[in-house]
């Protein structure tokens, strides 16, 4: 009796154990069932959509407008780091300007072609310095009056970028100390896109995860790492960029062509241009025939 007992409970043991070690890998297996139908059910609500085109074509802006309709707008980090960045934007506007005046204003006050001279040369001599230093060395540039006459008389220089005639009109309010800047003037600031950004936000239905990625030749080689399962092409090609030039380095890049990758028996030679359309368009179409966008649909934004 002793015996049977002892035998019924060992088996019971064994049995109870053989159950558990059961239910172990079944209740793995079940979850992963479950987060794989989650995953499935998730994916068929959500969207990729690459944000692609040249440099400067605007496609950061868009992606923060993006924000600021869908989601909770800019952060913090971007509100404090404001000024640091508009004075950067600043310089760059102040160096296209001083250059322009160099070439066409004929007539410069000698007591300002030092100021001019300084900014047509470089703008890193002032950085660095304390802050109201900055402040007065940028407004005593624009009071300049052979700056003034420049900026009457060419306000669509090729080189001045666009933000300019939205910077320079409100200059002195947006320099003041303690200035807190408001959406619209953080979505015109110039921050070139170095890395890939991501949002994700609601849309309708769907979920929407949109990509941004730098758009200067020398990032191009790393989109490939983006083109999976894109939904769609978010093509932004910016209409001011018929009269303007790549920047010194993209132009030293030669871009990567569709004959180049799929050789044509016979084909006229290529002279590689400089212009930021023709660098646009080349840059749409190469898009349009890449293999691993065959069943992305395409968008094209013109953009400024």
């Amino acid at each position: 009796s002793s015996f049977h007992s002892s035998f019924v409970h060992s088996n019971s043991v064994y049995l109870f154990s053989a159950i558990r070690d059961v239910r172990t890998p079944v209740a793995i297996s079940t979850s992963i069932d479950e987060s794989l139908q989650k995953e499935k059910r998730d994916g068929l609500t959500r969207v990729k959509i690459l944000l692609l085109g040249g440099a400067d074509a605007g496609k950061s802006t868009i992606l923060k407008q993006m924000r600021i309709l869908h989601m909770n707008g800019l952060s913090d980090e971007e509100m404090h780091s404001f000024h640091k960045y508009l004075k950067y934007n600043v310089f760059q506007i102040f160096h296209e300007i001083a250059i322009g005046v160099q070439e066409l204003i004929p007539e410069i006050a000698n007591n300002e072609k030092s100021k001019i001279y300084r900014f047509a040369e470089t703008y890193t001599w002032i950085m660095g310095t304390d802050e109201e230093k900055e402040r007065e060395a940028l407004l005593n540039f624009f009071a300049l009056n052979c700056v003034r006459s420049f900026i009457d008389l060419y306000p669509n220089y090729p080189t001045l970028p666009d933000n300019a005639n939205y910077y320079l009109p409100n200059l002195t309010k947006l320099l003041a100390p303690g200035y807190t800047p408001t959406p619209e003037d953080i979505l015109h600031l110039r921050i070139p896109t170095t890395s890939v950004n991501e949002i994700n936000f609601s849309f309708a239905t769907r979920t929407i995860r949109l990509i941004d990625v730098g758009g200067q030749r020398t990032y191009r080689k790393k989109w490939l790492h983006c083109f999976d399962g894109v939904a769609a092409v978010l093509f932004v090609a910016s209409m001011a960029a018929y009269d303007q030039s790549l920047d010194e380095v993209d132009k030293m890049i030669k871009p990567v062509l569709h004959k180049d990758i799929f050789p044509v028996q016979f084909h006229k030679p290529v002279s590689y241009d400089d212009n930021r359309l023709r660098d646009s368009a080349q840059l749409f179409g190469d898009m349009l025939r890449s293999k691993f966008l065959a069943t992305a649909s395409f968008i094209l934004f013109l953009n400024k």
